[in-house]
């Protein structure tokens, strides 16, 4: 039977009997080791030999070093994340200046919805132009347009600075009720330039602003506040017993025919997200 010896020095001979020690040949074999191990076939001493590659000392120093520094480099990066997005977070915009009264800020929104419809078509432009060139690829659609991403997140802005106007014609209101010089948006711990209502922190804004608009019976401030809700989606975000209250006096004057063009079809749109978030 042949019989397989482990040697470590670098040296391995080979016997079989019956020819004898002094007719076998001497050769240089690579500093591995050869031993009895569970082969493919699954029994153990059988087959071939099984042989273990052994991985220098450097070797395993330097690939441990290499790991550290991936880890360090992980580590520092998820820092820098984490410190960018709490400087986000604590980032308020300066305030524009309030509108001086009702009519001033009915004119800053529509000069608004002016760049916002401008700002639309450049969307539609940016995407047309994208499935028109060379590089269009639907798979992908418009992740590898530059052009396009920018223009989205500008039209984002647009209509932001929308649904401020529309907030601060409803404060203009109040403080004309109020009899009271005009103030901006961040009375209200409203945060400019910080995704309008769909920030959550804006989002509470609105039942501050609807609770004094309600006390002093500013109905076209309700209703403003109202439509800014609805087309944020933040109906159900509103405090329910101010919510309540408000939408009870603004059906009390729908009844009576006291509400302006527009503003019926706010209601209603109020009516089913309520609703639909109760």
């Amino acid at each position: 039977r042949a019989c397989f010896v482990s040697v470590k020095s670098g040296w391995i001979a080979a016997m079989a009997s019956p020819v004898h020690a002094s007719s076998l040949g001497w050769r240089l074999a690579p500093a591995v080791e050869v031993r009895r191990g569970v082969t493919r076939s699954g029994v153990r001493g059988r087959g071939l030999p099984a042989i273990e590659a052994k991985r220098s000392a450097k070797k395993r120093q330097e690939r441990k070093l290499d790991k550290r520094d991936d880890v360090r480099d992980l580590h520092r990066l998820v820092e820098e994340r984490k410190d960018a997005v709490e400087a986000a977070a604590t980032y308020r915009a300066e305030p524009p200046a309030p509108p001086e009264n009702p009519k001033e800020a009915s004119e800053r929104i529509e000069r608004r919805l002016v760049t916002y419809r401008a700002a639309l078509e450049k969307v539609g432009e940016t995407k047309r132009n994208a499935q028109e060139s060379d590089a269009w690829d639907p798979t992908r659609g418009y992740k590898p347009f530059e052009d396009v991403q920018d223009a989205v997140f500008d039209l984002d802005r647009r209509k932001t600075e929308v649904y401020e106007a529309y907030l601060e014609k409803a404060i203009a209101l109040l403080c004309l009720a109020k009899n009271e010089p005009p103030v901006s948006l961040d009375t209200f711990d409203w945060i400019y330039e910080k995704n309008g209502a769909r920030d959550g922190n804006n989002a509470r804004t609105l039942s501050f602003m609807l609770a004094a608009l309600c006390k002093h019976n500013v109905a076209s401030g309700m209703v403003l506040v109202l439509k800014v809700a609805v087309e944020c989606g933040v109906v159900g975000g509103i405090d329910k017993n101010i919510g309540k209250k408000a939408f009870a006096a603004l059906s009390d004057l729908n009844e009576m025919g006291l509400l302006d063009e527009g503003e019926p079809e706010v209601l209603q749109a109020v009516k089913e997200a309520m609703e639909a978030s109760a």
